[in-house]
């Protein structure tokens, strides 16, 4: 059975699937089956990982590498049984959460336009990484001779080459580019972890451990909570991602590849595709997790202690330190080509996928007919050219400082976005057929990850309103 496009109904009920596909056995057939966290991942990595990361190591040193870890791993559970619902059900998140109690409109439970509204906000951090890429690419080819008006010109063209690759925007083909970019990037920061190590920068097992003792060190703490706070909605399977997962899980076609609950083989059948899904989620984490240390540890390392300003249109170029000040001037490239791969990466689906959470709401609401495949496109198409747009009026009149507009963004995300729908998670997770349920031992560590993440936000919180500088 091919994948579905995007433009499929993707809401069609468990009973409706027309055929199933027998899952994968073995690693091997099991890795080459996974894709949905690979886009996840594409989407996290270039604000979180390449911006917010380096920033925050610059400012505060290793002393935060706790949040760092915290945030990337332990979101894990929570991405696991958002997909497990999705994947068992056959629904997409508007559908998962009408499902909920509590007041209605049009058939549609106030939690995901209240998500959907509120992310707009978060949504700054793209246009933040739109900058970013626009300033990285005028280090390697200035189009006019003023800096500004350049980086604005390299912007317009990122945002018309964005609005391109998205034109098709069916799942196989985001999934192949961003399969493409994850790949070089990761690689970069890997090797570029392993060559420190032969520098004046090595990073020492005492720096490691100071950054495990959870405590802010001498900073000010009331910045340092506004940073881990931040680093909480930056890192790993971020709210935004949690709530996108299950499109791309639809997408993918593993809804449909279960086939009818009333099956003879549907439970078995189930339960080797949530391993599947579960695999990807791992793949996902260890890759993020991965590539965020090696940023973070870089960055702390090199950019710690100097006087060197990380921000503003040469942001990335600037960023670029973390392996110049170690290697040389040839790295440079080496660099920057796999910072382009994230950023990029990042915008294509970050903005793909803004368009779905749209189209889903539209659907809920009954202004879009599920079956209308033609109408469906042109509402992707059509909220991703929305959002490209205002990327392009943000970026171009709102300043020179894409850092700021990508912290923003992610603190708002941990504030407001990862809180609400872990809850919402946790209501899906318990509800989700007894037959191919979590395990008790998974729900303990669902149940306690979500009170870590709490205790994490809401302790840094109070710190901003009660804590002394």
């Amino acid at each position: 059975m091919p994948e579905a496009p995007s433009d499929v109904k993707s809401s069609a009920s468990p009973d409706e699937a027309e055929s199933f596909r027998l899952p994968p056995r073995g690693l091997g057939p099991m890795l080459a089956a996974i894709g949905p966290g690979i886009v996840v991942t594409g989407s996290v990595i270039g604000s979180g990982e390449l911006i917010n990361t380096p920033v925050q190591a610059a400012r505060f040193g290793f002393v935060l590498l706790w949040a760092v870890i915290i945030s990337c791993v332990i979101k894990c559970f929570l991405q696991i049984e958002i997909g497990r619902h999705a994947l068992v059900h056959n629904r997409t998140p508007f559908e998962s959460f009408n499902a909920l109690p509590g007041w209605k409109w049009r058939g549609t439970s106030w939690i995901g336009p209240v998500f959907v509204l509120g992310s707009v906000l978060t949504a700054a951090s793209l246009a933040g990484i739109l900058r970013a890429t626009g300033g990285l690419l005028h280090s390697f080819v200035p189009l006019a001779s003023t800096e500004g008006l350049s980086v604005d010109l390299w912007t317009i063209v990122v945002s018309f080459g964005t609005a391109a690759l998205l034109w098709q925007g069916t799942y196989v083909s985001i999934e192949k580019v961003i399969t493409a970019l994850v790949g070089v990037f990761s690689l970069s920061v890997v090797v570029g972890l392993g060559l420190i190590q032969g520098t004046e920068y090595r990073i020492s097992s005492e720096q490691v451990l100071s950054g495990l003792t959870f405590s802010f060190g001498e900073h000010d703490i009331k910045l340092a909570a506004i940073a881990v706070v931040s680093l909480m909605g930056a890192l790993g399977a971020t709210g935004n991602e949690l709530f996108m997962y299950p499109y791309w899980i639809l997408e993918k076609g593993y809804g449909q590849h279960v086939g009818s609950p009333e099956d003879e083989g549907w439970v078995k059948r189930t339960w080797g595709w949530i391993r599947v899904l579960q695999v990807d989620v791992f793949v996902c984490t260890a890759l993020a997790t991965v590539t965020t240390l090696g940023y973070f540890l870089i960055g702390a390392a090199v950019f710690y202690g100097t006087d060197q300003q990380i921000g503003g249109d040469e942001i990335v170029d600037r960023l670029s330190g973390m392996y110049t000040n170690t290697y040389g001037a040839w790295s440079k490239n080496v660099f920057l080509v796999g910072a382009l791969c994230t950023l990029l990466s990042t915008l294509i689906v970050g903005t793909a996928a803004f368009a779905r959470m749209w189209r889903d709401m539209f659907v809920s609401l009954g202004w879009l007919s599920v079956g209308d495949h033609r109408a469906s496109r042109a509402c992707i198409r059509g909220v991703q050219m929305v959002y490209l747009t205002a990327f392009l009026a943000i970026t171009i009149f709102a300043g020179n400082s894409p850092e700021q507009l990508v912290i923003f963004g992610q603190y708002v995300s941990g504030l407001f976005g990862t809180p609400m729908l872990m809850i919402v998670i946790c209501w899906l997770a318990f509800r989700t057929d007894k037959r191919v349920r979590m395990g008790g031992f998974t729900a303990v560590l669902l149940v306690f990850s979500v009170l870590v993440l709490v205790a994490c936000v809401v302790g840094a919180i109070l710190i901003q309103f009660i804590g002394k500088t």
